[in-house]
């Protein structure tokens, strides 16, 4: 089932102005919260990477993983004003869209999973990925790098 989606050939390092007029870059749940938290590593660069979304350089697509994903936290913890941020928030942001799921999503999932023994809900946003003209997910994951069906942006790399 994946083959159809398999990418040949070595993969490079990817940079910024590879996502130049991507469309459907999936962003993995990390970035979301590294730019709600402020991280004092990766918060900067991923409030440009927003930017650049939001200035139309490329658009960019939520998941359902994601948007359960950012909520753990803040609900956890009982801050319901905050977790309504976060919804506000990637609700409201420019140039991205959710994607919902179906059973080929699942299927791919499952298949991904089975090849790469990766968790679930990350195989779920890769899986995203292949369905969107982008192919591509930007992550902080380095395990993610293993998967070779799809384009995998680091944030590390993209801030060079």
């Amino acid at each position: 089932m994946l083959k159809n989606y398999a990418v040949s050939g070595k993969k490079d390092l990817m940079h910024s102005k590879d996502l130049d007029g991507r469309q459907g870059v999936v962003i993995d749940t990390m970035v979301f919260i590294y730019l709600f938290e402020d991280h004092p590593t990766f918060g900067d660069l991923c409030e440009n990477l927003f930017n650049q979304i939001k200035g139309g350089l490329f658009s960019a697509i939520v998941t359902p993983i994601t948007a359960a994903e950012v909520l753990v936290k803040p609900l956890k913890m009982g801050q319901m004003p905050i977790a309504d941020n976060y919804r506000n928030a990637i609700r409201n942001m420019p140039n991205i869209s959710n994607i919902n799921f179906d059973e080929e999503i699942g299927f791919m999932a499952g298949s991904l999973r089975a090849k790469y023994g990766l968790p679930l809900p990350d195989m779920f946003q890769v899986a995203a990925a292949l369905t969107q003209p982008a192919n591509a997910i930007i992550t902080n994951d380095r395990e993610i790098q293993r998967v070779r069906e799809t384009d995998v942006f680091f944030l590390n790399d993209l801030a060079t």
